[in-house]
């Protein structure tokens, strides 16, 4: 028999197709207050969006700027990571914390 098995990033890539999912994935990774985790996975998210010269005109931000971050090249500031988070269609709020007893 032969099984043939799929790498994580095909799994992960199906799986954030599904934009709810991407934005859980997006969210988990701020709540756990890892900026890292936060970037690596918008740069998944946008690895499987595709077309980084739409996504990149859509940001209006240049396709070098947007290969550079895919690249891990670059650290993106918090209007680059909104101009972002737009164009691929989700928003960031923010939210007042629940206050701990």
């Amino acid at each position: 028999m032969n099984a043939k098995f799929r790498s994580f990033e095909e799994l992960l890539g199906e799986y954030l197709e599904n934009p709810g999912f991407a934005r859980s994935f997006l969210n988990q990774a701020l709540a756990d207050e890892d900026i890292e985790a936060f970037q690596l996975s918008l740069r998944d998210i946008i690895r499987v969006h595709g077309k980084v010269s739409e996504l990149a005109k859509e940001a209006h931000l240049s396709r070098g700027t947007l290969y550079k971050l895919m690249q891990g090249k670059g650290q993106a500031g918090i209007g680059t990571v909104l101009k972002l988070i737009h164009a691929l269609g989700y928003d960031l709020t923010v939210t007042r914390r629940a206050q701990t007893v």
